[in-house]
């Protein structure tokens, strides 16, 4: 008995004004049975198989277990400490602190945040390398926003 049948008895039973159904096909039975929350309930019927019938058919191999799916990682991101101005250097025309490509270690300071004259450093919790500035030098940043994607 192929998927698609048993599907559309399973739509007759839960849909048609019948409750119960039993069905029979090469060696094989099925009984439907409408709950009450109109869902039909599968039940085989084990019917006995002649001896000669059960050597005949080999059993199929288990199948094997499907390998695990690792879960994935959330990105890791670097993240202004408090809202203000973005800045990616110490000062105007001075270096950066980091540039896409670097390698920085947890606890290393990569920028820092202004807000009403005061200076905040931003430094990473984890080491990795810096993927990807998310937010241009001088861009008004909100406390918690992305700043850097690290590999």
């Amino acid at each position: 008995m192929d998927i698609q049948h048993l599907k559309r008895l399973i739509d007759l039973v839960a849909r048609g004004p019948i409750r119960e159904l039993e069905i029979e096909e090469g060696g094989q039975s099925i009984r439907l049975v409408r709950g009450d929350a109109g869902a039909p309930i599968l039940a085989p019927i084990l019917a006995p198989v002649p001896a000669a019938a059960q050597a005949a058919v080999p059993l199929p191999a288990p199948l094997p277990d499907p390998p695990p799916v690792a879960a994935p990682q959330a990105p890791r991101l670097v993240t202004a400490p408090t809202y203000g101005v973005f800045h990616l250097s110490p000062s105007p025309g001075a270096p950066p602190y980091v540039v896409a490509g670097q390698d920085v270690q947890a606890g290393q300071q990569v920028g820092l945040v202004e807000a009403m004259k005061v200076f905040n450093a931003v430094k990473t919790a984890l080491s990795g390398r810096i993927a990807e500035i998310l937010v241009q030098d001088g861009a008004e940043v909100e406390a918690g926003a992305p700043l850097f994607r690290l590999a």
